[in-house]
Parts: structure tokens; sequence; C-alpha cells
């Protein structure tokens, strides 16, 4: 990066640190330390390695990775270190984050649901205390295991009861079709039971849950058409919380979807459907999206697709999010929100009043 783009990047995030602008940033990872050392056990499947130099990789052959050859997806210490996390933060503005396990890994899916059970009981009781260190900077949601339903749900009833966190934490392409979001109704029931915060999350779930999407294997234009395909993915899924009827019996549970819950296809097909409501019938979609949030983070950061997003379903439906620790500043889509041809109103419900609301909703001031 260049020193100019370096000196813009900080004087955007000094002046959201100015002006206090961005209470709540509802998209960021974390491994915790018993994390760390259980998937530093393995000797197959997903696994923590280090080098001879000290650094960290994942290792999870088996997954659909953006990673360089050698097939290990690389770790900064963002990652990991609690305190340069709150350092970064303090520096860009930011008083208060919502943190999850980072499903886009896969592990999940590449493990036993015996594995699941251990590695994330362990998991979010490290977050839990994290939470319990930091309450005024950090809030967090359980991660789940997809390949055992009914432990999930008895583990959400800990986390709320037990653990001081306000919800889960689940692999998007999990919801791909209706048959495989009825899978999770056991844990949406105790979400309706505690108005739990849901985040879907880049990955896929066990696969016992049916419907998702293929893996990717295409083998040109790879950086545009894994785009596309994961595009698709929140898409379809995105259809499936909105339109399937499938949250109807959980009016209290909010559900945060990552990348803008599919960047700019969601809100194509949104629009479509409204168009064609003479049609189809369906005159009410904002109303389909009442318990619904995009975020910002990742795939759905850009300027355009921002924008895309809050005219076809409103500021209201749009979070701050930038995917940190994968991504190892949040300056660049604090910047992307700052120079998105929206309002000032409806910056400041993205940046400040929705997460606010949201984590305000769940007993957390910030």
């Amino acid at each position: 990066m260049s020193s100019t783009r370096r000196q813009f990047l900080r004087r955007a995030a000094l002046g959201a640190a100015a002006a206090g602008a961005v209470p709540g940033l509802l998209h960021s990872h974390w491994f915790s330390p018993r994390s760390v050392e259980i998937l530093s056990r393995h000797q197959s499947g997903p696994r923590f390695v280090t080098n001879e130099k000290g650094d960290r990789f994942l290792d999870h052959p088996g997954a659909d990775l953006p990673r360089p050859a050698g097939g290990r997806f690389p770790l900064g210490e963002q990652w990991f270190d609690l305190g340069l996390r709150l350092r970064h933060l303090d520096a860009h503005g930011v008083r208060h984050q919502l943190v999850s396990w980072p499903t886009t890994l896969g592990v999940d899916a590449g493990i036993t649901p015996a594995e699941a059970r251990e590695l994330w009981g362990a998991y979010n009781e490290d977050l839990s205390a994290a939470v319990a260190q930091h309450s005024d900077r950090l809030s967090g949601v359980a991660v789940l295991a997809s390949g055992d339903i009914a432990w999930s749900a008895r583990e959400l009833e800990r986390a709320h009861g037990e653990l001081g966190l306000i919800g889960a934490v689940l692999p998007v392409n999990g919801f791909a079709t209706r048959e495989g979001a009825d899978r999770f109704a056991p844990i949406f029931a105790v979400a309706q039971k505690h108005r739990s915060h849901i985040y879907l999350h880049t990955g896929y779930a066990n696969a016992s849950i049916p419907g998702q999407p293929p893996h990717w294997r295409h083998q040109d234009s790879r950086a545009a058409r894994g785009a596309l395909d994961n595009a698709w993915n929140f898409t379809a899924s995105t259809i499936t919380l909105a339109f399937s009827g499938f949250l109807d019996p959980y009016p209290d549970v909010t559900v945060q979807i990552a990348q803008l819950g599919g960047s700019g296809g969601i809100a194509l097909v949104a629009e479509a459907v409204e168009e064609g409501a003479d049609r189809n019938g369906v005159t009410d979609v904002a109303e389909k999206f009442r318990n619904i949030y995009l975020d910002t983070g990742a795939g759905g950061r850009g300027p355009q697709a921002i924008a895309l997003a809050v005219r076809v379903f409103g500021a209201d439906r749009v979070v701050f999010g930038t995917d940190f620790a994968p991504q190892a500043s949040v300056a660049p889509v604090i910047e992307n929100i700052r120079k998105s041809p929206l309002t000032g109103e409806e910056r400041q419900k993205i940046l400040v009043d929705n997460p606010r609301r949201i984590l305000a909703a769940k007993g957390v001031a910030v």
C-alpha cells in the first residue's frame, strides 16, 4: 500500500474516532487459546501449524479457502491477541465489537460431531471469559456444531444462561434451502426464547445438512468466479430466510447475514420480486426483511454494493461489519461507507444507530 493511501485511511479513521461515530462493529473474528490448543493437536483435517519462523497457519486441505500456494491460510497476530485488537479499535474510533468464530475456514464441516462438541464448547467458554474481562468493549456469539443440532440447542441455552453471550454464529450455506434451514429449527426455538442474535457467516455446514451449494470447482477466472459463487451462496440462503417463512415462528430473533446477504445479488432479487408483485402476489418485501440485517464485511464492503443495499432495503437493514482478523484493518470499510453515495442520515444508521439498537436489544449498552 502506498504511503499516500495509508495516510488517507489513517485520516478517515481518525475522523471517525474524533466524531465518536462507530459504537459497534458487528462482524469480527477471534481464535481463542483453547481452540488453538485443540486444533494444534490435530494430525489431519483442519489444524493449526507453525513454521520454522514462528508464523501460524490454518492447514485444511479439504476446504475451499483463498490461500497461497502450499495450501495453508496465513494467520496474523490480530487473530489471537486481544490487546492488539483493542488498540486497533481505539485507533479507529470503534468502541465495541461483536466477536465470533470464522466459519469461513470450514472447520465445523471438517470435523466429527464429537470433535466439534469439544472444540466449540471450549471456544465458547474462552469467549465468555474474554467478554467478561472486556465487557465494555466486546460481546460474543457462540459457535455451534451443525452436525449435532440437539447439543447445539443445549449449548445456545448455556451461552445465554451461563456464558453471557448474546446468540450464535452458524455457516450460511446450511440455509441455502428450506429443507436445510428446517434442520436448525431446534436451535431457533431456543433463540426465540432468549431473543438471540443469530449471525450467518461464510461457509459450509456439516454434510448432514441437506441442500447446500456445491463446492467451488472452477479452474478459470478463479477470482471472479469465486466471488460470484460466494455471492450466490449468500443470496440463496437470504432468500430462504426472507421468503420461505422459516423465520415466522421466531419473531424476536434478529438475524445478521454477512456480505450484505450476497453483495448486490439479494438486492437485485428482492427488487425483481417486488416489481413482479402483480404476478407473484408478494407485496410486502420490506416486511419480510424486518428482522434481517445485512452487514458490510468482506464481500459486501464495496461502496456501490452498500449503496445498492440501502436503496433496495433501506438503511435500517444495513449494519457496520469489517470481517476483522481476516481483514487486518477496519479502516477500509469505514472509508467505503463514508464515500458511498449515501446521505449523512443513512451513514449514521449503518455506523451508529443500527448496531446500537441491535446490541441494546440484547442487553449490551454501547
